[in-house]
């Protein structure tokens, strides 16, 4: 009944909140064509692509973090890889719903697994930041219901392939995947975290984006609590989901 709760007593009595880690790795990976789950790849001679999620959060343990891995019937290897972590973390899995497409989708399905302070990163992918992001997002979620990860960007060619921000004094005006017109953003997300009363309204408006359903923007962000949602800029985001991005990512370590 404690691994439920969004607070676990620690030994010495005081209380500390918990951030669950939700990593959507459903997806088949069919670009890099790999004979086993893409997320265990090693791409530095000693991590894997799913360990840079579980770095971010190197100095804290279960009593402050827990993890929430979505995967499918075939990624079954990624069980085995962080039964690595079963000492020092608390980590759980579920499958997909089938019914639920895309990295939406996939979160969704995880959706009875969620805490009250809840935090989405994608496990193909480097975030590199200079604060603590566990503290970042307990801080922002105390006060705000929602929050996104970004990175400033100004190529054309690079915003028509992301989940695209408009970020002005820090705060979120508008949102689109992969615009056509990418004039009216100035960045995109790396990753996002949400109390849990504030998922469904987030992430039918972001699902309806990436389906390419019909939205009414700005006017229909502004019912969601994505509208002034704070952004955090990040030093760094690498995407490792292209054998090109991985090769230019090794090269630094030859």
């Amino acid at each position: 009944m404690g691994y439920e709760r969004n607070q676990l007593n620690t030994a010495n009595g005081k209380t500390n909140m918990v951030l669950t880690v939700i990593i959507p790795a459903a997806g088949k990976g069919s670009r890099l064509g790999l004979p086993y789950s893409k997320e265990v790849m090693k791409i530095d001679g000693e991590n894997s692509l799913i360990d840079n999620v579980f770095l971010l959060f190197k100095n804290h343990n279960r009593d402050k973090i827990r993890f929430v891995i979505i995967i499918n019937e075939n990624k079954t290897d990624i069980v085995s890889y962080l039964s690595k972590y079963k000492k020092s973390h608390n980590i759980c899995f579920c499958y997909q719903n089938p019914s639920y497409p895309e990295y939406t989708g996939a979160i969704k399905s995880a959706y009875s697994l969620f805490g009250e302070n809840n935090i989405v990163i994608l496990p193909d992918t480097i975030i590199k930041i200079d604060y603590d992001l566990y503290d970042k997002a307990i801080s922002s979620l105390t006060k705000n219901s929602f929050f996104f990860l970004y990175k400033k960007e100004k190529s054309i060619e690079m915003l028509k392939t992301k989940g695209c921000l408009r970020v002005i004094n820090g705060k979120v005006k508008l949102y689109e995947d992969k615009p056509h017109n990418v004039n009216d953003y100035n960045g995109f997300w790396c990753s996002f975290a949400f109390k849990k009363h504030a998922f469904m309204d987030s992430i039918e408006f972001m699902e309806k984006s990436t389906l390419k359903k019909e939205l009414t923007l700005p006017k229909e962000i502004k019912k969601t609590p994505l509208y002034d949602s704070i952004a955090h800029e990040v030093e760094d985001y690498i995407d490792l989901g292209t054998w090109s991005e991985i090769k230019k990512y090794t090269k630094s370590f030859l």
